[in-house]
């Protein structure tokens, strides 16, 4: 039998526009899941799950959510964001 590979995936949304995507390798879905809930509460990541790899595929399933602010927006009129 194989073993479950299974991964977390974060997406970065940063202030200065810029998006990354890191997939990192956990030991098992409950380690997955709590290190998504401390990832979650960063103001930075967009969205963050745990996946599978089955058949050497990585089929993620992000459901975009909506934005608290428009990318780039301050709450300061004085700042040039």
């Amino acid at each position: 039998m194989e073993s479950k590979i299974i991964v977390m995936i974060v997406q970065l949304a940063m202030p200065n526009g810029d998006a990354d995507v890191q997939v990192k390798p956990m030991d098992n879905v409950q380690a997955c899941r709590s290190a998504a809930e401390i990832e979650a509460s960063d103001p930075y990541v967009a969205n963050v799950q745990c996946s599978e790899l089955i058949g050497g595929v990585l089929k993620p399933d992000f459901k975009p959510r909506e934005l608290r602010r428009k990318p780039g927006e301050t709450t300061n009129f004085k700042s040039t964001g």
